[in-house]
């Protein structure tokens, strides 16, 4: 299972995974859309869109603008190609098989940028970071969203090593602020909860 989460994979990771992780990033992931002041003419690109319900909450609020899906998994790009096949042709998503660590995209591409629940399964999160900032737009915006450190803790999926690094909010701030993203916030809900959520949100600048 862990497996699946950090690159769902198969037909497991597409039938049953996809549909999974809808479900859990729901919450979380109405939270970073709303902290991240969206408007309808926005580029904006998800990292790690996984079963694509972010996407498709953003294929309807970017009307004038693009929303742009990356994922290390091939079985989701091609179920996301297929799911979002209407909104590809008119011009509202895209999606592609990248990775967070070499973003295939120009400098300042991007008016907003966010990622759920992807940050602990990176490489280098300070060189992901920092390939986000260089994607954004002069003044943009990027959220970098996770369950606690705290939280992950007591979970029996970080047993099986596929996890590199768990963060508490203060390290995710800071690790933002390291790859220098300016006026890092972190809206922190349900602290303590089974489905705790932290969703930190900086500027470019």
């Amino acid at each position: 299972m862990a497996s699946q989460l950090r690159q769902p994979h198969g037909w497991f990771g597409s039938l049953v995974m996809s549909r999974m992780l809808d479900r859990l990033n729901r919450q979380i992931v109405d939270r970073t859309l709303e902290l991240l002041q969206l408007s309808a003419e926005q580029q904006v690109l998800e990292i790690g869109f996984g079963g694509g319900y972010a996407l498709a909450r953003l294929g309807r609020i970017l009307t004038g603008g693009l929303a742009t899906g990356i994922d290390v998994s091939a079985e989701m790009v091609g179920r996301a190609q297929s799911r979002f096949a209407r909104e590809v042709l008119a011009g509202r998503v895209r999606v592609q098989l990248a990775d967070v660590s070499r973003l295939p995209f120009p400098d300042t591409a991007f008016d907003r940028v966010l990622t759920v629940n992807t940050i602990y399964f990176w490489p280098d999160a300070l060189a992901g970071l920092s390939e986000i900032r260089r994607v954004l737009k002069p003044n943009g915006l990027a959220a970098v969203s996770i369950r606690s450190k705290e939280r992950m803790e007591r979970s029996a999926l970080i047993r099986y090593g596929h996890f590199v690094r768990l963060f508490s909010p203060e390290d995710l701030a800071e690790l933002m602020q390291q790859a220098g993203f300016r006026e890092v916030q972190v809206d922190h809900r349900y602290k303590g909860k089974m489905w705790d959520q932290v969703v930190a949100v900086g500027g470019r600048g």
